[in-house]
């Protein structure tokens, strides 16, 4: 489940290979994206830019058009050496002299002509948490400020329109480090909670991008510094003890589309 550590990583990766070198072919197998022409409109196009803003996937092109993609639940991007092997036939590749860009399992794409306006879902995106020119504790104070006070805090977070690039992993493993119940009130929240759940998901997105996308927030004892690890606090663990009280991990759904929830009763008072 791809989350804002993914596209970061895709957009590092997208900017180390392909940036700055003209397609020489584009493929666009998937038939849902038929009716955008890619291969006419991008074949001998240069990208110039490539940026994360949430989940979202902006890659800029020299003629000024923008191919914006959204991997959903699913998507994968991967970056081959020209004379590397895909792993099986893509939904769409961008090729270079060196190297192809291959987008699997999403056909959520779009390509903006020069000036036109953003996709409503994308120009609604709140502030990325790993925006460099970005404060997450303050812009996160500043956006719970505004959101409707009755809803629950984990719901909430999982809101793109309020700050980006949080998915349902990083939503329990935040208000767990965080120590704040997923299910209070966003309104019941100190300006300082509001402010450690800023820091604190943007300081756990930030170390999945350093980890090539893995999402690990818990280092077991005696795993060697710079191993990327796959553990968890409680995203998982339900029915287990807790790594910190003891307390047996709850879990249940939350919000209208009833993502699970993971939480400590112990230590999320």
């Amino acid at each position: 489940m791809p989350e804002g550590q993914i596209a970061h990583r895709n957009a590092r990766d997208l900017g180390r290979t392909i940036v700055g070198h003209r397609l020489v072919r584009v493929e666009a197998a998937e038939p849902r994206l038929g009716p955008l022409r890619l291969p006419e409109r991008l074949t001998g196009d240069t990208p110039v830019a490539a940026e994360a803003r949430g989940k979202h996937h902006l890659l800029r092109m020299e003629s000024g058009r923008l191919l914006v993609s959204h991997l959903m639940m699913s998507g994968v991007w991967r970056v081959f050496a020209a004379g590397d092997e895909m792993w099986a036939r893509p939904g769409l590749v961008l090729a270079t002299e060196r190297h192809r860009a291959a987008l699997y399992r999403c056909h959520n794409v779009r390509l903006l002509d020069p000036g036109a306006p953003l996709p409503r879902d994308l120009a609604a995106v709140g502030a990325d948490l790993l925006d460099q020119e970005v404060d997450p504790g303050a812009v996160t104070v500043a956006a719970l400020g505004r959101t409707d006070p009755s809803r629950q805090v984990g719901d909430a977070l999982m809101d793109q329109r309020i700050v980006s690039g949080i998915g349902n992993v990083y939503k329990s493993e935040t208000c767990f480090l965080a120590e704040v119940d997923p299910w209070r009130a966003v309104g019941t929240l100190s300006e300082d909670e509001r402010r450690r759940l800023g820091e604190i998901g943007s300081r756990l997105l930030a170390d999945g991008v350093r980890q090539n996308g893995r999402i690990g927030t818990y280092r077991r004892p005696g795993t060697p510094p710079g191993v990327p690890t796959t553990g968890k606090w409680v995203y998982g663990r339900a029915g287990k003890p807790c790594r910190r009280c003891g307390a047996r991990v709850r879990s249940r759904g939350q919000g209208d589309a009833n993502r699970t929830t993971y939480w400590c009763p112990g230590c999320q008072r």
